[in-house]
């Protein structure tokens, strides 16, 4: 009688990080899927300003049952650590759906779920916006054009009820634009923070959060 098969995964081509289970790239599983899912648009890999975000939402943590989008999602670490360590509702949100099967296969090893939606972020509307509470952004402001774009959406989200923004980058030029930019049109409701991260190693870099009061919307 055959007997099931059974796959034992090294330990050393694994994460943990922050309560949540990570794939390094070299991982079986990893290069099985790149065999048939072959992201394009900067989702070839889990980016370090993830890293960021967990570390300031374990000093500042989402009200549970929090409706959460993240923005440019890739493999999805945020989107997983808002989901298994903060007890959110969260979606995933990219414009290259080739990544959705690497966030399932994280969702998954983390016992816990998260919506994928594919789409662009000038396609998010009022209406769909106004299904979250909380929007978040780990390396997402890397093009010069992505300022413009990221601006309108912030003002779509403020308008439809989004409570918070939170945006995490090295420091790049372009992100550092868009901070001043949102400091100029919103300034009572934005803070930035220097920050870093521990694990899995050091990460340092800024975090951008916008606070709205959606009654002055």
């Amino acid at each position: 009688m055959a007997m099931p098969r059974l796959d034992i995964f090294p330990e050393d081509q694994m994460h943990y990080a922050y309560g949540i289970y990570l794939f390094k790239s070299r991982h079986p599983l990893v290069r099985r899927l790149k065999k048939v899912a072959q992201p394009s648009v900067h989702g070839h890999r889990p980016w370090a300003s993830s890293f960021l975000l967990m570390d300031w939402l374990q000093e500042n943590p989402l009200p549970t049952g929090s409706r959460v989008l993240e923005l440019g999602c890739g493999w999805g670490p945020a989107s997983v650590y808002c989901a298994s360590q903060q007890q959110a509702k969260v979606t995933g949100l990219d414009i290259d759906d080739s990544v959705f099967p690497y966030l399932d296969m994280l969702a998954a090893a983390n016992d816990c779920k998260v919506k994928p939606l594919h789409a662009a972020f000038a396609d998010l509307g009022d209406k769909q916006l106004a299904k979250f509470d909380t929007l978040i952004g780990a390396d997402i402001c890397f093009w010069d054009g992505l300022t413009d774009e990221l601006l309108a959406l912030f003002k779509r989200a403020r308008k439809a009820g989004v409570k918070q923004i939170l945006l995490a980058d090295p420091g790049r030029t372009t992100f550092v634009k868009l901070r001043d930019e949102c400091e100029r049109r919103w300034p009572d409701s934005v803070s930035h923070d220097f920050w870093y991260a521990l694990q899995p190693k050091r990460f340092e870099g800024q975090i951008l959060r916008l606070q709205f009061n959606t009654a002055e919307s």
